[in-house]
């Protein structure tokens, strides 16, 4: 068997994003924030919502506030949005493709795993139950634990110290540019997952793949992820 990628290249966690790599949950996300617009006759397009996708729970509501004139507080919002997002979250969702497999096997070659998610924790903890995922993970930390969403660095480097690992041996698995840009400048290495919403866009990312399983092949053959440099 080839040599694992953890004991190769001196890796020592890998954090995940959550919405969008571990479940296709955009799709529910989306449909969660359109219903709520709809009742107040507005209409969000799918290159609006893309520009949204990686953003924390309060800019997100933030830009849609601005953009279609709400009345009412973001937070408003927000707990009218997790109203109608739970239910769908425990009816539809599915881990995806390989998400369970990657997990088995980063945890069995002896990896540290965390989650870092800009949804809120009720959110996180309804996907990851949904998922089968809920005690799979060393840390999981949410967009409302944190000041500064991604992509500023905040989450991933308060994921990295619960986990009691350097940046510069951590790798992050995010589909997001925005997460990306949060895990680059936390000094970690990026591996980018693409996805409908950013099949036309330059990743910025060490290692881009077209899903978990790719990645997860990745794993299992071994590969080249050293320590990354710190960032300047």
């Amino acid at each position: 068997m080839a040599a694992r990628l953890g004991q190769r290249a001196g890796l020592q966690a890998v954090i995940f994003d959550m919405d969008g790599v571990l479940s296709d949950t955009e799709p529910l996300h989306e449909a969660a924030i359109g219903l709520l617009l709809s009742r107040r006759g507005a209409f969000l397009s799918p290159e609006e919502y893309a520009g949204l996708v990686g953003l924390d729970n309060e800019r997100a509501w933030e830009w849609l506030a601005d953009r279609f004139n709400l009345p009412r507080a973001t937070e408003a919002y927000l707990t009218e949005w997790q109203t109608i997002l739970l239910p769908l979250i425990g009816e539809q969702v599915q881990p995806s493709p390989g998400a369970i497999e990657l997990v088995t096997l980063l945890r069995d070659q002896g990896l540290r795993l965390g989650v870092a998610s800009s949804s809120r924790r009720v959110v996180v903890e309804a996907t990851l139950a949904a998922i089968g995922l809920s005690a799979a993970f060393q840390t999981i930390v949410s967009g409302d634990e944190v000041r500064d969403g991604k992509p500023d660095p905040e989450i991933y480097r308060l994921a990295a110290s619960r986990l009691a690992v350097d940046p510069c041996h951590c790798a992050v698995v995010e589909d997001s540019p925005h997460g990306m840009l949060a895990a680059q400048a936390a000094g970690m290495w990026v591996i980018g997952l693409r996805t409908r919403y950013t099949a036309g866009l330059q990743l910025q990312a060490d290692l881009v793949v077209g899903s978990l399983e790719d990645l997860l092949a990745v794993f299992e053959i071994g590969g080249g992820l050293g320590p990354r440099s710190s960032p300047t």
